[in-house]
């Protein structure tokens, strides 16, 4: 468990480092568009496709944070009712079907990517289409990594608390 939480730290270091990146381009290419299109009454197609595909590709990394934190969408007005156990049961299941349904996902994804192999980028020139859909598989990946350390860390308590 310990050494699944370090492999898990590990890899939110490197998400944080790539959402950094992403956003931190995304504002200087926006910026870069706006003097453009503004100053110099001029714009072009690359920066704005260019921040669509960035904010997908930090959605998808950011959504694994906040599996990893437990802190997507859920209704705490039921669960915070529950006693710890029963918290622990229902996080667990919810996770598991939470894998299930991205592992549906994740088929889909991968067929997505493959059509997304023929289909050029139409504002940024030799940019396949594959990479910006990517980011779906990649995400999914990262998601049930993270759901697996809830799943985990569910279940040591549930064990802790029956000592």
């Amino acid at each position: 468990m310990k050494a699944y939480s370090k492999f898990m730290d590990v890899i939110e270091k490197i998400i944080r480092i790539l959402l950094f990146v992403t956003v931190a381009v995304m504002v200087v290419v926006m910026i870069y568009q706006v003097i453009l299109r503004y100053v110099f009454s001029a714009s072009n197609s690359w920066s704005e496709e260019l921040c669509r595909y960035l904010f997908i590709y930090s959605v998808m990394l950011g959504a694994a944070i906040a599996v990893r934190r437990n802190s997507h969408l859920q209704i705490d007005v039921l669960t915070s009712r529950f006693s710890p156990k029963l918290k622990n049961i229902v996080t667990i299941v919810a996770t598991v079907a939470g894998i299930v349904f991205l592992g549906y996902l994740f088929i889909y994804s991968v067929e997505l990517m493959k059509t997304g192999v023929k289909t050029a980028s139409a504002g940024i020139p030799g940019v396949n289409m594959a990479m910006t859909y990517f980011a779906i598989p990649l995400g999914i990946v990262l998601m049930v990594l993270c759901s697996i350390e809830v799943i985990l860390k569910n279940v040591h308590e549930l064990r802790a608390g029956k000592e």
